[in-house]
């Protein structure tokens, strides 16, 4: 792996555990830095950020701040030969100004959802054929479909996406859990601008 990595932590941070469990799942190599045993961690967070933060992951010269599987997948050195896929299980489009005035949401954002493939991890979770999906975690979906194929993308087997759902006005939140048993077939999907209107 070209890029070295560098995790600075507390002992008995939640988010810094997280981070950690996150990284050995993965089979990646780091050195880990303790921020309160090392006073040279902390001064190069001071450094770098102007505070102490955990946990911070320097992958070369970047530094990836908090626990954020999202960053992390998108700027870690990966193995491409081992790479696993996963799939949502659902078709989605863009919501257009007309889904959203039909729908009635408060602005112009997210995904619908089309066709529910059975067994899939999106059926697993409860999402319907009409649902739109407006935020990924923290993050609101206002990137359209290529956005939210882009987050699936970046899951591995195991990994859970939490997504926020409207449907009819009412506001939730379901956990989508990528199983690792079987080996799924990414094309195995809808094609993702078929959705029929709901």
């Amino acid at each position: 792996m070209s890029d070295a990595v560098t995790v600075f932590v507390r002992p008995g941070d939640p988010a810094s555990e997280a981070t950690l469990r996150y990284l050995d799942q993965r089979g990646v190599k780091y050195t880990k830095r303790d921020v309160l045993s090392d006073p040279s961690a902390t001064a190069i967070l001071f450094g770098r950020l102007g505070r102490v933060v955990v946990p911070v992951v320097q992958v070369g010269d970047r530094l990836l701040v908090g626990h954020d599987p999202v960053q992390l997948a998108r700027f870690l050195p990966r193995e491409d030969s081992e790479e696993q896929h996963v799939s949502f299980g659902a078709s989605v489009r863009t919501v257009t100004g007309e889904i959203a005035s039909a729908k009635h949401l408060p602005a112009t954002y997210g995904v619908e959802v089309g066709q529910v493939k059975p067994g899939s991890p999106a059926e697993a979770a409860g999402i319907l054929p009409g649902d739109v999906i407006t935020g990924i975690g923290p993050y609101t979906v206002n990137g359209g479909a290529d956005q939210f194929r882009r987050a699936v993308a970046l899951r591995q087997p195991g990994d859970t996406m939490m997504l926020t759902i409207w449907r009819e006005g009412d506001v939730s939140e379901v956990a989508v859990a990528f199983p690792i048993e079987a080996p799924v077939d990414p094309r195995a999907d809808v094609p993702a601008e078929e959705a029929p209107p709901a």
